[in-house]
């Protein structure tokens, strides 16, 4: 584990009770960040920043990060993107229920001005824009969940996750789930949304990140390599896509070093299995790709996936650098609005490859992508 990544871990989310910088004054409006993953917590950073929200005004809660590794990148962003000095609550796994109703309690009695929330459909950041009252009510990115949530305020308005057990579990810690959500909600956002009588969107270009991350020069002497970026995504015929988009890559660049850059959620043990035959490096950059790209000093020919946030990302901030989406036919069947997403990366300038021998599959057989 790199020693920075260690360090930020050991000072800020080892600690479950680490709370700082005291909101003291219950006249004073607040405005509160709700962050489970990086990319939330980059686009909170960008929010923050858009919306003058000063230190003393400003409250973060970071909500049930899923892993360790998730941990890890967040704990370096909170250092690195300037929360320090602000009032920071770590609601951990094995204490979130305890702890979320010392949160509610203070919450309750405090005016907040604009309530930032990361996961739109997650329960546990709804438990925020439900349980509590706030002037305004703004969407910050999560990743491509950004565009289907915005997809689906338009066609059924904004569905609850939370169950009825769920419901009393939180009644008992003093938190009822009544509020309304505003007529109107704000998207802050790096995706080109258009704005509509339901939803106020605002477009970012990363200034933040832009301004914090400085691009280190690239070390010429290395051999420049191809990325390939992980994800989760695909169900049950992920791994046999995963494969064929590896070895699509690889016949590609039959001459260049490639580099699997791992997502946060996946396996090394089972993608070495899966790619074992592939000459190609597997690697935890143990940050954000975005960051990664900006610091190592590497010199990256080309970035490739199938539908990654990452692909729209690194082409934004990182001009420069080729960026490829892989059309891949099974998975994109499988994914809501898929060309609506295909168009937005070319928008920004991503290139498009076709996965040859993708296979689609339709109710029971499968169908060969020409």
């Amino acid at each position: 584990m790199h020693a920075w990544r260690r360090k930020a871990q050991d000072s800020f989310f080892d600690d479950p009770d680490r709370e700082t910088n005291d909101l003291s004054s219950a006249a004073i409006p607040i405005n509160v960040f709700v962050a489970s993953t990086p990319l939330q917590l980059i686009s909170c950073s960008e929010a923050r920043h858009h919306y003058g929200c000063s230190a003393e005004t400003t409250l973060l809660v970071i909500a049930r990060p899923d892993n360790r590794e998730t941990e890890g990148q967040m704990a370096f962003l909170v250092e690195a993107l300037g929360w320090q000095g602000i009032e920071t609550i770590y609601l951990k796994k094995s204490s979130f229920y305890l702890r979320l109703g010392a949160v509610a309690n203070r919450l309750s009695r405090r005016k907040i001005e604009r309530l930032f929330i990361g996961n739109k459909s997650s329960w546990i950041h709804e438990v925020f824009y439900r349980g509590f009252d706030s002037e305004q009510l703004i969407f910050v990115d999560d990743g491509l969940a950004t565009v289907t949530y915005y997809h689906a305020i338009h066609d059924e308005g904004i569905a609850s996750r939370i169950s009825p057990a769920k419901k009393r579990l939180l009644r008992t810690m003093g938190i009822r789930i009544h509020r309304v959500v505003p007529e109107v909600i704000a998207f802050f956002t790096f995706f080109p949304l258009q704005s509509s009588e339901l939803v106020q969107v605002q477009v970012h270009d990363f200034p933040v990140f832009r301004r914090t991350f400085k691009t280190s020069a690239r070390d010429s002497s290395q051999m420049p390599m191809v990325g390939f970026l992980g994800q989760p995504f695909g169900g049950e015929d992920r791994l046999q896509q995963l494969r064929l988009q590896i070895q699509h890559v690889v016949e590609r660049h039959p001459e260049s070093r490639v580099v699997y850059f791992m997502h946060r959620k996946e396996s090394r043990e089972e993608l070495e299995k899966l790619l074992a035959e592939f000459p190609l490096e597997i690697r935890q950059a143990g940050r954000p790709i975005e960051v990664e790209v900006a610091l190592s000093g590497e010199t990256y020919l080309a970035f490739y996936s199938f539908a990654s946030t990452a692909l729209f990302t690194l082409k934004k901030i990182f001009p420069e650098i080729r960026v490829f989406q892989i059309d891949d036919a099974a998975l994109g069947a499988r994914l809501p609005y898929y060309d609506e997403i295909r168009s937005m990366f070319r928008s920004v300038g991503v290139e498009t490859t076709l996965l040859r021998g993708s296979r689609l599959f339709e109710a029971g057989r499968s169908v060969q992508s020409p």
